[in-house]
C-alpha cells in the first residue's frame, strides 16, 4: 500500500493483524513535527482503535473530552453536547485529542514489530501496472528504482494521491473560496468559558477551538479569504487575536499552518486491483471532524472485504460493494454535514442566517434526548458489514 499518514498507517495495522502481508510505501518517514496537522479524533472511532490494540496507548498520550461547548462570541451565550448522552449507543462515548505524530509513533512501533509488514520509507511511486492476478508498483527510493508486486494496492496518499492519478481517476468537486488557518497557540482558552473542545460562534470570527494536551497548548482555527496573501496570515492573525481576545492578551503562537478547503470524490474507490481510501478517495473541510474518522472506516470496510477474498475465496465482488458503499457515506453523510458545518462557522454573515442557526443549536442541546438525535449522525460514518445481505451496490 502507498501513504504513510494516519489512514495508511492505521489501515497497515489492520490488514497485518488480519493476517494480510503489508508492504508500506511513503514518500517520507512519520517525524515529530511543530506544523498544526490533524489531532481530533471522534468519538465514533474509539472502539476500533481498541480492536486494533492501539487505545490505551493513545489515552495514555492524548487528551480526552466529553463535553462540547458552543460559545457565542458576542454575548458570551454558551451551549454545551455531553457525549455522555451516546452512552447507551457506543462503548466509549468521548473524543480524544492527539497530534498525528502521536498517533503515527504508535502505530509505526507496533508495526516494526509484526513479521509480516515491510516499511519503505523515502520511496516514491512512479508507475504502476496490473492484471489479473495482481499488481507491479515501480518506486524510487535512495536505494535507487524499486519493484514491488503484489495482490492488491491500496492508496491512501492524500488528496493529491499518485496511486489514484496513476489510474486516471481524479477528484471532481468544488473548493470553498476561504482558507482555513490552524495556529497552535499557548493562551488559556478554559478560563474564557470553553470545553476541551469548542466551537466558538460569530459572524465574523468563528472558529474551532480545541485543547491539544495538559500543557496549556491550543488549537485556534479560523478561515479567511483565499486571495489574501498567505505569506502575511501571521500579520493578520494578530489582529484576529485582537479582536477575539480580552483586550491587552497576546497568545503565544508557536506554529500555524493554511490549507484550501475542499468537498471532493473520487467517481469511484476501485479500479481493478487498485484501491482508494481517505483522503486520496475523498477530502472535506475540517470542521466536523468526519473526515478523519470516515477514512478510517474506510480502512475497516476494506479490511473486510479484502478478508474475504484473501483468506475465503470471495468474489471480489465485495471489493465493489466497498467503493459503492464507501462512497455513499461520503456523499450522503460526511460531506453535507460538513459543509453545513463549514457554512455555521465561516458563512453565516447573510441576513438573519446566524442566529436561525443558534436558534436551531439552542433547540438541539436543550435537553439530553435531542443532544443524543443530533451526535447519533455520526455513527452513521461507519458502515454495516460488507457481508450483510442487506449491503447491496447501487
Amino acid at each position: 500500500m502507498v501513504g504513510g499518514g494516519p489512514h495508511g498507517l492505521l489501515h497497515a495495522l489492520a490488514l497485518a493483524r488480519a493476517h494480510i502481508d503489508v508492504t508500506l510505501l511513503d514518500v517520507r518517514r512519520p517525524t515529530p513535527t511543530a506544523t498544526p496537522r490533524a489531532m481530533t479524533f471522534h468519538w465514533s472511532m474509539m472502539k476500533g482503535l481498541d480492536e486494533l490494540g492501539i487505545l490505551d496507548d493513545a489515552l495514555a498520550r492524548g487528551l480526552v473530552h466529553r463535553i462540547w461547548s458552543l460559545n457565542v462570541l458576542d454575548g458570551g451565550e454558551r451551549m454545551f453536547f455531553d457525549l455522555d448522552v451516546l452512552a447507551d449507543d457506543v462503548e466509549y462515548p468521548f473524543t480524544l485529542h492527539l497530534p498525528q505524530e502521536s498517533l503515527s509513533e504508535i502505530v509505526v512501533g507496533r508495526l516494526q514489530e509484526m513479521s509480516n509488514v515491510h516499511l519503505a520509507w523515502d520511496t516514491r511511486l512512479t508507475g504502476l501496472d496490473q492484471d489479473d492476478r495482481g499488481v507491479t508498483v515501480r518506486a524510487a527510493s535512495p536505494d535507487g528504482d524499486q519493484v514491488f508486486r503484489g495482490g492488491w494496492v491500496v492508496g491512501a496518499d492524500g488528496p493529491k494521491s499518485a496511486v489514484r492519478r496513476a489510474v486516471g481517476l481524479g477528484l471532481p468537486g468544488i473548493t470553498w473560496p476561504e482558507r482555513f488557518v490552524a495556529a497552535n497557540v499557548r493562551y488559556d482558552f478554559a478560563a474564557l468559558g470553553y470545553e476541551v473542545s469548542a466551537i466558538q460562534l460569530d459572524q465574523r470570527d468563528g472558529a474551532l477551538v480545541a485543547q491539544i494536551d495538559a500543557t496549556g497548548l491550543w488549537r485556534y482555527t479560523y478561515a479567511e479569504n483565499v486571495t489574501l496573501p498567505e505569506e502575511t496570515v501571521g500579520e493578520r492573525m494578530r489582529e484576529v487575536f485582537g479582536r477575539v481576545l480580552p483586550t491587552g492578551d497576546e497568545p503565544e503562537v508557536q506554529a500555524w499552518a493554511a490549507h484550501r478547503m475542499h468537498q471532493r470524490v473520487a467517481d469511484t474507490f476501485r479500479v481493478g486491483r487498485v484501491l482508494l481510501l481517505g483522503d486520496a478517495a475523498h477530502v472535506t473541510n475540517p470542521t466536523s471532524g468526519y473526515g478523519l474518522a470516515g477514512g478510517f472506516f474506510d480502512s475497516v470496510s476494506l479490511v473486510e472485504a479484502l478478508s474475504a477474498v484473501v483468506h475465503d475465496g470471495a468474489s471480489d465482488e465485495i471489493v465493489d460493494r466497498y467503493s459503492v458503499v464507501r462512497r455513499r457515506v461520503f456523499t450522503e453523510i460526511t460531506s453535507p454535514v460538513s459543509s453545513d458545518s463549514k457554512q455555521l462557522l465561516w458563512n453565516s454573515d447573510g441576513p438573519g442566517r446566524l442566529e436561525a442557526e443558534l436558534e436551531r443549536l439552542r433547540r438541539a442541546t436543550s435537553t439530553r434526548d435531542r443532544q443524543r438525535q443530533y451526535l447519533i449522525v455520526g455513527c452513521g460514518l461507519e458502515s454495516p458489514s460488507l457481508r450483510s445481505p442487506s449491503v447491496t451496490p447501487q
